[in-house]
């Protein structure tokens, strides 16, 4: 079994990771940005804390030089997930508040690895889809996304504005990591996931609804008749899916030096209102959550694909269906309402 650094653990993808790495018996270091911030997971995963399976360690600035430094020299890690990205609402600055701390937040791990952790034989990224689409393309009927495709927004260009800079933060950062391995030759080998839209029965701490991840947001707001659905991107992973993509590139050999986008597919956010519809028919009359157009769920010239198989090829990915992610889901919903959440 591995000792893991899991950067950001208390994150919505970190979360469900933790839980699939202490199913497997791994020993895990989750990194949070303070002590608080690991309150509830000690309290889910108390066994592992008592048997010292699992562990904690407060980073509170990841973009600081040698961040990591002291956390990789406590422990002998085989492998290192860095799942954490800093992001901050309320931006003024694009470059110095949303692109370098991006950039700097990927290079400086796989810096402090290189130089203070040789025991640590793979460092697995969670890029992002927003890493490999192409905006200026739109809905792009016919074209199929591959792992040989990049968003090419440059760094001038993601400074127009919040959600440019955001999709370059993800590209440019990436971008590093790669730059860095190809230019130091470290000792470990590097694995980038690019997962898409990101769905699921949320394993984090949820201390109100209104605080949940935001694109878990996009069905509770429909659940509760807040919100129209929200359409952006065209594709989605289930968030335990994802979590056994990132355990699974981890302990893969072929995963070595190798980019993957993980996804089941395409969606559409109208499946979220036709599912409500026909499983909480009484809720949706109550909450008047607007049906919309049911069973339309792509303009009519279509819109881009995925091209997943290299990610069930060489990882053995097998990808939840949409109506599994929403009944589980949706019934986590319900159990935190019923909380009082």
């Amino acid at each position: 079994m591995s000792t893991v650094l899991l950067t950001g653990a208390n994150g919505f993808i970190a979360a469900t990771i933790l839980r699939k790495l202490l199913q497997r018996g791994h020993t895990v270091v989750g990194t949070v940005r303070s002590e608080s911030k690991a309150t509830f997971l000690r309290e889910q995963f108390k066994a592992a804390v008592d048997s010292d399976k699992l562990k904690f360690a407060v980073v509170d600035e990841i973009t600081a030089p040698g961040a990591f430094d002291e956390v990789l020299r406590a422990y002998q890690f085989d492998a290192v997930l860095h799942t954490s990205s800093p992001f901050r609402y309320n931006i003024d600055d694009i470059d110095l508040e949303l692109l370098q701390p991006a950039i700097q937040g990927t290079t400086g791990i796989l810096d402090s690895v290189h130089r203070v952790a040789p025991s640590v034989k793979r460092v697995v990224v969670t890029s992002s889809f927003a890493s490999v689409v192409n905006r200026t393309k739109g809905t792009w009927p016919g074209k199929v996304y591959t792992e040989a495709d990049w968003n090419p927004t440059t760094r001038e260009e993601g400074m127009k504005d919040v959600a440019s800079g955001y999709y370059a933060s993800k590209t440019l950062a990436e971008q590093a990591a790669w730059d860095f391995v190809k230019q130091k030759n470290p000792s470990f080998t590097l694995t980038t996931l690019c997962p898409p839209m990101v769905y699921g029965p949320p394993e984090q701490e949820v201390p109100s609804m209104a605080k949940l991840n935001v694109s878990n947001l996009d069905i509770y707001d429909i659940f509760t008749g807040a919100s129209d659905p929200r359409y952006g991107v065209w594709i989605w992973i289930d968030v335990r899916d994802l979590a056994e993509a990132h355990v699974l590139a981890m302990d893969s050999a072929v995963a070595a030096n190798q980019r993957y986008i993980v996804s089941q597919g395409n969606f559409s956010p109208q499946m979220f209102v036709d599912y409500i519809w026909k499983h909480y028919p009484e809720r949706a009359a109550a909450k008047g959550i607007n049906k919309h157009t049911p069973g339309k769920y792509y303009p009519d010239e279509g819109v881009y694909g995925v091209d997943t198989s290299k990610s069930v090829k060489e990882l053995g990915m097998k990808y939840t269906p949409i109506e599994d992610m929403l009944r589980d889901t949706l019934k986590r919903f319900e159990d935190l309402e019923a909380e009082g959440k």
